[in-house]
């Protein structure tokens, strides 16, 4: 209980739960979350790509940053209950001429019909019956958009889904 109300204040009010803003390398925050999900990717058959290609750095706080790909990752994995393969990129990539770093986290799981699809950011919209509150996916696109970030997925019924994270490349 405690968690649920504590994610819905963090979703109402983000912004007096973000702590400090600094420099982060994309490559760095997305190996220490592997780290903090290895005992889920214990438990099913998930083989780790990693591509992580990013040159430059974003501002950003950190605990934010890796919440939202944790949040990817574990649902992810979770899509894949039989075992598959996880892919994570990091790359330079510009959107709309502002320089920016993507962040790809990609499953070989089910992936999601378009009608899923077009809810998944809304708040309590989940497909997990017995678990999740359908808020992670919803505090992450919040979470992103306060730093002009995007977040974006696209999904195939039986080849699996894609998420980019596009965050703007720090000018200092």
């Amino acid at each position: 209980m405690n968690i649920l109300v504590s994610k819905l204040l963090q979703f109402a009010r983000p912004d007096e739960f973000s702590d400090s803003v600094e420099l982060q390398s994309p490559d760095e925050v997305l190996s220490d979350c592997l780290v903090l999900v290895q005992h889920i990717m214990n438990k099913v058959r998930v083989k780790v790509e990693r591509s992580q290609n990013a040159d430059g750095l974003i501002t950003m706080n950190r605990t934010e940053l890796q919440q939202v790909i944790v949040n990817l990752i574990v649902n992810a994995v979770q899509s894949m209950p039989d075992g598959g393969t996880l892919c994570l990129a990091t790359k330079n990539e510009d959107y709309e001429g502002v320089k920016g770093i993507s962040i790809i986290v990609e499953d070989t799981g089910g992936g999601m019909s378009k009608q899923v699809l077009n809810k998944i950011f809304d708040p309590f919209f989940t497909t997990k019956q017995r678990e999740g509150t359908g808020l992670g996916l919803s505090i992450s696109q919040t979470i992103i958009k306060r730093y002009n970030g995007l977040i974006s997925a696209t999904s195939k019924i039986g080849q699996g889904t894609t998420f980019m994270v596009w965050i703007p490349i720090s000018e200092n």
